[in-house]
């Protein structure tokens, strides 16, 4: 369900820097795979914030998920500590990327009448001005928080709808389960998805992590 997954994400501890540090050089300079798996669970909510900037519907968000944690994945593989960027900035560079390029494909495929078509705002909405800098910082915790909590306050009828749409169940079963109409499923679906990203506020300069 959502919300098991994002409690789980709670779970992964972010790296203090000397320890990201010690991860990239096992893993770039001596192919070390378990600091690279480390590498890519601590940075699993970085795809799950890049996700949710993306105000995806509710019915994709997991597929998306996928898609953006092989986008970190890709990250990770050709990220150069060396550089000296920060992994965080180009990690979230290339989980939207990918993100948006499943979404181009899922377009492509609604075109030739295979599924049915996204609407156009879908493909273009990115974040808000500024938030590619607030992306550097690994706030992603505090993000986490803030769905949790806002799960955690929707009406039982909007939580079941929600955890419905996720785990892809059908829609008219859900409806007849609920003894509501079809139509009004969807506004509901829509009425939670609201309601979570309304408390996904700018986290307070104070509460970044500290690089």
């Amino acid at each position: 369900m959502f919300a098991d997954y994002i409690r789980e994400l709670q779970k992964i501890a972010l790296l203090r820097p000397d320890q990201e540090a010690r991860l990239w050089r096992a893993y770039k300079g001596r192919g070390n795979v378990r600091s690279r798996a480390r590498l890519i669970e601590s940075y699993q909510p970085l795809v799950f914030k890049v996700a949710m900037l993306l105000r995806l519907r509710e019915e994709i968000v997991m597929d998306m998920i996928q898609e953006g944690t092989v986008g970190l994945i890709e990250a990770v593989e050709r990220y150069d500590p060396a550089r000296g960027a920060r992994f965080s900035t180009y990690a979230a560079y290339r989980i939207r990327g990918r993100i948006l390029n499943a979404l181009h494909r899922e377009r492509a495929r609604a075109a030739a009448g295979s599924v049915q078509t996204l609407p156009e705002a879908l493909l273009e909405r990115i974040q808000d001005p500024g938030a590619e800098d607030s992306l550097a910082h690994v706030e992603d915790a505090v993000v986490v928080e803030q769905v949790v909590a806002a799960i955690d306050r929707l009406p039982s009828r909007e939580r079941r709808i929600l955890h419905a749409f996720v785990r892809k169940e059908e829609p008219r079963r859900i409806a007849g389960e609920l003894r509501i109409s079809l139509s009004h499923l969807y506004r509901l679906q829509k009425q939670a998805v609201q309601r979570i990203q309304a408390h996904l506020v700018p986290v307070p300069a104070g509460m970044r992590t500290q690089e």
